[in-house]
């Protein structure tokens, strides 16, 4: 019944009525093949609970139940639910549970209590409306060195900052206009920039043509600068920033109809349009962070390249890039320790703190700096533990 699964976050967590799944995401289809299993339909293979261990904890489904809220019931913190699926591997999409279905409740966050470091995920604002960046504010995340795995991240951190990609990375549709184009007008204004938020009305270039398909999600992407490595000057890609998101109302061939569904900042005309695919939030387990003794490890190295919102004075929360990706063997969930060469060459080099990596490119990764010693800058070389 239990198998072996790589243990990340995926973005939707929906909540499910009798018989069937009633409310889901447009980026996730309920399974199909519903058949009855006991009193209650389901389009899994649950086991008996019979066949559980001797004095296994079991949760029958009922209506409403998300893995989220589970794992916040349980194990005292939702991000933690990839520990339900892990246990439970008949069911095969995480976005989808059945009234009725058994929940075998296991996982290293029931075996005994852990010292914990808080961190707040946006604490202070406001929840986002809706869709899949729809967190509860001050939500919070455990920082437990040895202990309980935590999340690297929030949703923010993965849709509302961006990637290093290619240079000239192509886009089949773009945001054409927008609805309400009377309202956004400026007759004196050099240029016609007034952006769209949540729930705004756009029009697309591009159609069923292009691959549009009326019920499926898009990223908003704006293509921005050329980032180069910070000491040889050499082209690392281009930075492309996640603005929002946009479901397809409606399409024909050559043109759609969509509504904004999240807004990171305002969406323009022109801003592309990107295939939404759900981008795992890594899960991980802190270990001890390497100090002024400890020797390099011979593993790979590179560089922070890119910044959120500064190059210097970094801290922890803060987004980074580094050039460093898959093809490096930098997967996300990795971390990295970040340290400075010592203006003197007899010392050894100065610990900065460790990042956790977020997402990863074929060359390049977005992370999050997770421990901090020192203030970290763009140029700061960072080494895989």
């Amino acid at each position: 019944m239990v198998g072996a699964r790589r243990v990340v976050v995926p973005i939707l967590l929906v909540l499910l009525s009798f018989p069937v799944a009633g409310v889901a995401a447009s980026s996730s289809r309920p399974p199909s093949n519903l058949h009855r299993v006991g009193d209650h339909w389901t389009p899994y293979y649950p086991p008996d609970p019979a066949t559980f261990p001797p004095g296994s904890r079991v949760h029958i489904i009922v209506p409403g139940d998300t893995l989220w809220d589970l794992a916040a019931e349980y194990y005292g913190n939702a991000y933690l639910w990839p520990q339900l699926w892990e246990a439970n591997t008949y069911i095969t999409d995480a976005h989808w549970i059945y009234p009725g279905d058994p929940l075998l409740i296991e996982g290293e966050a029931m075996r005994g209590e852990v010292m914990t470091t808080e961190t707040t995920i946006g604490g202070g604002s406001e929840p986002f409306e809706s869709g899949i960046l729809d967190e509860p504010p001050g939500m919070t995340a455990q920082l437990t060195p040895g202990g309980t795995p935590i999340a690297l991240g929030n949703l923010a951190d993965i849709y509302c900052y961006g990637y290093l990609g290619h240079p000239d990375e192509p886009f089949m549709n773009r945001v054409a206009s927008f609805e309400d184009v009377e309202t956004r007008y400026s007759p004196l204004a050099t240029t016609q920039d007034t952006g769209g938020s949540t729930d705004d009305i756009i029009f697309i270039d591009g159609g069923t043509v292009t691959g549009l398909i009326a019920g499926d999600t898009y990223l908003v992407v704006k293509r921005g600068p050329l980032v180069t490595h910070p000491r040889t000057g050499e082209t690392i890609g281009r930075h492309y920033e996640y603005r929002g998101q946009v479901r397809i109302l409606c399409a024909t061939p050559d043109g759609a109809t969509g509504v904004i569904t999240q807004a990171c900042s305002d969406i323009l005309v022109g801003d592309a349009l990107k295939p939404f695919v759900q981008i795992p939030i890594p899960i991980s387990r802190l270990t001890a962070m390497a100090d002024v003794c400890t020797p390099p490890n011979g593993k790979a190295r590179g560089h922070i390249v890119n910044a959120k919102d500064f190059r210097f004075a970094l801290g922890e929360g803060s987004l980074v890039q580094i050039n460093l990706g898959r093809n490096d063997f930098v997967q996300p969930g990795d971390f990295l320790t970040v340290f400075r060469e010592s203006r003197n060459p007899r010392n050894p080099p100065q610990v900065l703190g460790e990042i956790g990596v977020l997402t990863a490119e074929g060359h390049t990764a977005t992370a999050k700096i997770v421990r901090m010693r020192y203030s970290m800058q763009v140029g700061d070389i960072v080494e895989v533990k």
